[in-house]
């Protein structure tokens, strides 16, 4: 008869403690086994937790400063030297299609939206969010290719997890997690599914974009008890007060406003006159 080992809270806790402190891909390998054991399901929570500590104590024990001509291309703005450059660079360009899709003369917001009955580009129903990421990657690719920037949707990750959008170069890579703003998950995305599935991987080292697209008002989750964001600049900020000093200085927030603009007093005319049947 095989001999039975009893274990206690205490000691499995002592173990994960000490399975985050060891900066090696083994323990990275043993914690990702562990957290989707099902037999471990109360634990996973910690274990997730874990994961997340010991990929940092990895980068830090794995960091190598670029060389000096990696410095150089960086400072030339060609290409980025690491996972810190590739990251800064995707979010100023995300920021720059925003201000775009918010203040150009091409109404791009209208990609985001699908069409009213007569084929009409009129704001009925947001798009799904597939659609919102696909209107989105085609922008960004148009900025990152000339600087050989892959950018590709559902981009693997660890225990077999994909995020919305991978961007990668020269074996790092920035995931990129996309919600639209009345996702009931909305406010627990960033640290159920950005920070403890994509982040953990050794070439993000712990880099990763939150978007979300902002549809008006009346289409964004409510926090729990909490009022609703006025404006897509506020989520923002209160997405960004969702993390921790330390996530903050690797994790970057984007809201996208893709709501239609208040109409003018033409085009309100036109509508209400529709309505009426004219």
């Amino acid at each position: 008869m095989a001999e039975v080992h009893w274990v206690t809270s205490r000691q499995v806790e002592a173990f994960i403690r000490q399975l985050d402190s060891i900066p090696s891909p083994a323990a990275t390998d043993a914690l990702e086994r562990l957290s989707s054991n099902e037999d471990l399901r109360s634990w996973r929570s910690r274990l997730l937790d874990a994961a997340y500590r010991q990929s940092a104590v990895r980068r830090e024990a794995e960091f190598r400063h670029c060389t000096i001509e990696q410095a150089i291309q960086t400072l030339d703005n060609l290409k980025p030297a690491n996972a810190a450059d590739l990251a800064a660079l995707t979010t100023e360009h995300l920021r720059e299609i925003a201000r775009n899709i918010r203040d150009g003369n091409t109404s791009d917001w209208r990609q985001y939206w699908n069409v009213d009955r007569h084929n009409r580009h009129r704001p009925q129903e947001p798009k799904p969010e597939d659609g919102c990421r696909d209107a989105l990657l085609s922008d960004l690719r148009h900025r990152l290719t000339p600087l050989d920037i892959d950018a590709q949707p559902e981009g693997r990750y660890a225990d077999d997890k994909r995020a919305d959008i991978r961007v990668s170069f020269g074996g790092f890579n920035v995931p990129v997690e996309i919600k639209r703003s009345s996702h009931r998950d909305l406010w627990s995305a960033v640290r159920r599914q950005l920070i403890p599935r994509y982040t953990r991987d050794p070439g993000s080292d712990g880099y990763g974009i939150y978007l979300v697209f902002w549809f008006g008002r009346e289409r964004c989750q409510t926090p729990e008890s909490r009022r609703r964001p006025q404006d897509a600049a506020e989520l923002a900020e209160r997405l960004r007060e969702t993390l921790s000093r330390d996530e903050a200085r690797k994790i970057s927030i984007r809201v996208v406003d893709v709501s239609p603009p208040p109409p003018s007093g033409a085009e309100a005319h036109g509508t209400e006159a529709e309505r009426n049947g004219a």
